[in-house]
């Protein structure tokens, strides 16, 4: 028998319910077998016999059936009954039925698209929760953003796609917009099987397909909807959230009557109004791939289109976030004491820092150099001087616990620093090393020559990362090459020594051994005077200023004026400071510190020690700290920079002194920490939120 206009075929005959469309046309065929007549009559007869839901079973309605015809002579007079609905399919069948579509039908590679339709996550990955750290309050209440402002002139938002997180970010990427494919896949299958359904039943089978198939596409046009409403001005809001009505856009999709080319032609106008014209090329690209996808019906060329948009639209989001940094730099340096104060009281005061064992860190220390300075009749340390002794030892020595808590804006700088006197340290070894193993009749400058150029050879070995207990093979073989040149012997190469450099590189670089201990110490000795003459020079200055002067200018190479338009009185050139390999190390930790002094001197290491025993709640900190919340308010303010609009500025003094501009002549550092501090307090805005 011929298989009815508008019937599936049974792909699946044991996993089909009754209430699908191919197990019906299954019922039909095996109907059609029994009856054992070829006439069209019983054909017809056998075909519209219907699947029976409700109190009686399809096997009573069968009997009914033959016991009518075998009594009543009218009975052989084939009747049409009445059309039945069919019964509604779960969810999950209907879901399960859109996998084995994909499955079969979708080529050349169904099989990872139906996986990934399945297990990908359902939310695109640029929403406007991805992206909401952009926004500018929370840009103004980012603690971190706003202490590591201080520290950089360039610094800027940019994807995070670094390391093993960054890779599974793209590799779910990858399968969400896979999984998009598919979905667009059945929105034009299932559309298809819809127009040709032979009856109501298959018709709305296809209508509950194509329901359950909206899982992504609806978030996508969301997501569209919502980041681009926050880059445009407000008297455009309503036009996008007109023309981006998703409730619209899936009905027209899910009908086929959606005008995906003029989507897409709207869409790069409006990016193109408000983006910078550097990013017209991958608009234009965008365009042109959701048009050749619409028009040509090709699911990838349309996916990548989106793809496309979302990311122009990110590429938008981080444009304008990093022109308010840009814009609110010095107001934010110049705010930084002032707000960590603030925010560290509250965190102080919920029990996130703990105060005791900082102020343990700090004493102890404290009571060392005091015992020392006793002894060798110098005078008494100050509680910065055992900061910054205790804070250099720790970088230096200390694996377990580098830092006390008060730190933690600034790990990843000081671990840098550590990364860099310990690079400087087995570079000193490597030099050293080569030293003993060259015969005495090289002269002082050939080997000074050499060492130089061993320390490029290591540094262009080890790389950036700085791992020399990874590449000692490769540094012997250098060390021993640089060896035999220095003695004439060629080639350049001998395996014996060889093998004894590399064994005691491998011993010499471990930091618990001997050798690099006693580097560390004496690194410590030189770098501590350097660093507290430093420290004591910058200490009273304000963090924008301190922002000016430790912080390395950007060096832009500028043309040589042309001559013939006349001369300008410029200063005489700046006569050229002996070089001194500890000067940036000094530099990057003088910033730290001082900051962090001004942050926490009268919060923890100042304030006074309770005893864990008669107060073991809370920490309280210092009068004149409120413990609120803090929250910054953008607003322009006299006397500061124009800043981008609505962002405003309200000073609310937290009752603790503030550093001034610029040092002034006065008492020795030790008395002025003696001193009284400010009476001075007021109370912070009652209705602050909690920053993000």
């Amino acid at each position: 028998m011929p298989e009815p206009s508008g019937q599936q075929v049974n792909r699946r005959p044991s996993t089909s319910t009754a209430c699908s469309p191919t197990a019906a046309h299954a019922t039909c065929q095996q109907t059609s077998l029994k009856c054992g007549d070829d006439s069209p009559d019983a054909a017809r007869n056998t075909w519209v016999q219907p699947v029976m839901v409700g109190a009686e079973s399809q096997g009573q309605e069968t009997d009914r059936y033959h016991t009518a015809s075998s009594t009543d002579p009218l009975a052989q007079i084939p009747m049409l009954p009445p059309l039945e609905i069919l019964p509604a399919m779960a969810d999950e069948d209907v879901t399960y039925e859109i996998w084995n579509y994909i499955l079969e039908h979708m080529e050349p590679n169904g099989a990872d698209v139906s996986h990934y339709y399945e297990t990908a996550d359902l939310l695109p990955p640029i929403t406007t929760e991805s992206l909401a750290e952009l926004d500018m309050p929370r840009i103004i209440n980012n603690p971190k953003l706003r202490h590591d402002v201080n520290f950089g002139r360039e610094l800027h938002f940019r994807p995070n796609l670094d390391g093993s997180k960054g890779k599974q970010k793209l590799r779910s990427a990858d399968h969400y917009w896979q999984a998009l494919e598919g979905e667009l896949f059945m929105y034009e299958y299932g559309l298809q099987q819809k127009q040709h359904s032979a009856d109501s039943g298959e018709e709305s089978y296809w209508n509950d397909v194509l329901r359950n198939t909206k899982r992504r596409l609806p978030a996508v046009f969301e997501a569209i909807r919502d980041i681009l409403s926050t880059l445009v001005p407000d008297h455009e809001q309503k036009r996008i959230l007109a023309r981006l009505d998703v409730d619209l856009i899936m009905q027209e999709i899910t009908n086929g009557v959606c005008d995906l080319i003029d989507l897409s032609d709207w869409l790069a106008k409006v990016v193109k109004k408000h983006c910078a014209p550097m990013r017209d090329q991958l608009v234009d690209a965008m365009q042109m791939d959701i048009q050749r996808g619409a028009l040509e019906g090709d699911h990838g060329k349309l996916v990548n289109g989106l793809r496309q948009l979302l990311a122009i639209l990110e590429a938008m989001k981080l444009d304008v976030a990093n022109h308010q940094i840009r814009h609110m730099r010095p107001l934010l340096v110049d705010d930084t004491v002032n707000f960590q104060r603030r925010y560290n009281a509250h965190r102080i005061s919920m029990g996130k820092i703990d105060v005791r064992r900082c102020q343990r860190w700090l004493n102890d220390e404290y009571e060392h150099l005091t015992s020392r300075a006793i002894e060798t009749n110098k005078n008494a340390p100050t509680h910065l001087d055992a900061l910054t002794s205790a804070l250099l030892r720790d970088i230096l020595f200390n694996e377990a616990s580098p830092c006390p808590p008060t730190f933690y804006v600034d790990h990843d700088r000081l671990r840098g620093v550590r990364s860099d006197i310990r690079s400087s340290i087995s570079h000193e070894l490597c030099r050293e090393l080569l030293a003993e193993m060259i015969s005495p009749m090289v002269s002082a400058a050939d080997l000074l020559k050499a060492q130089g150029a061993l320390q490029c050879a290591v540094s262009a070995i080890v790389g950036m990362s700085a791992r020399f207990l990874e590449r000692t093979d490769n540094i012997a073989v250098e060390i021993v090459r640089f060896m035999l040149m220095l003695e004439g012997r060629y080639p350049p190469f001998d395996g014996t020594f060889l093998g004894m450099v590399e064994q005691r590189l491998e011993q010499t670089l471990q930091p618990a051994s001997q050798a690099f201990d006693k580097l560390a110490r004496d690194t410590c000795d030189r770098l501590l005077p350097k660093l507290k003459a430093s420290i004591d020079a910058h200490i009273r200055m304000s963090a924008l200023d301190l922002h000016d002067v430790m912080v390395t200018p950007t060096i832009v190479n500028m043309p040589p004026p042309p001559f013939g338009f006349g001369a300008v009185c410029s200063a005489p050139p700046a006569p050229p400071k002996p070089y001194d390999p500890d000067e940036d190390i000094v530099r990057r930790l003088t910033h730290v510190i001082c900051l962090h002094w001004q942050v926490w001197a009268d919060l923890v290491y100042l304030a006074p020690l309770e005893d864990e025993a008669s107060s073991p709640g809370k920490f309280s900190p210092s009068p004149g700290c409120s413990p609120t919340i803090p929250v910054a308010q953008a607003v322009y303010a006299p006397g500061k920079k124009w800043l981008p609009v609505g962002v405003t500025v309200t000073d609310i003094p937290s009752g603790m002194t503030t550093p001034v501009s610029t040092p002034e002549p006065g008492p020795s550092r030790k008395d002025s920490e003696a001193g009284e501090p400010s009476t001075e307090q007021e109370s912070l805005d009652a209705h602050q939120k909690q920053p993000a």
